[in-house]
């Protein structure tokens, strides 16, 4: 019975010494990390409602380039999708920006990663708004697309 918990002692002495060395191995090469001071991504001194709102309010010119629509019918659109429940402001991304993003996108071919710099919203607010428009789409499908009847 004594040379069993002999094994035992031997096995837990072997793995403490084993998980000692580790330590020592991991807590240099993380050391370095953990002093290195954070950088903000979003340092644009135009976040994304600002953006859309003076691409709005300047040349129509500039709105047909960045969304692909005239400034008007982008609002009406925005009021539509807003009023029709199909497209919600939130806390920090209002309907007419998520709107702006997904023409952008559309417009420009844009990665998230660039949807990111002319935004200033992380990766995950782009992905979820972008996703939230494409959503309503089958929506405004239902509505707005006639099909041709058949012809017999």
């Amino acid at each position: 019975m004594g040379s069993w918990e002999e094994q035992v002692r031997k096995f837990l002495q072997e793995e403490e010494e084993e998980d000692d060395e580790l330590f020592f191995v991991l807590v240099p090469a993380i050391v370095p990390f953990l002093a290195e001071e954070k950088v903000a991504v979003h340092t644009s001194s135009l976040p994304g409602a600002l953006k859309v709102k003076e691409i709005l309010e300047g040349h129509p010119s500039w709105c047909k380039v960045e969304f692909r629509m005239e400034p008007e019918i982008f609002r009406a659109t925005s009021n539509f999708l807003r009023r029709e429940n199909l497209l919600r402001d939130t806390r920090c991304v209002a309907a007419e920006e998520q709107l702006g993003m997904f023409m952008y996108m559309l417009s420009h071919n844009a990665s998230n990663q660039k949807l990111q710099k002319a935004f200033q919203h992380s990766g995950e607010t782009i992905h979820r708004k972008i996703t939230e428009v494409f959503d309503i789409i089958p929506a405004l499908t239902h509505r707005f697309v006639k099909l041709p009847s058949s012809i017999i």
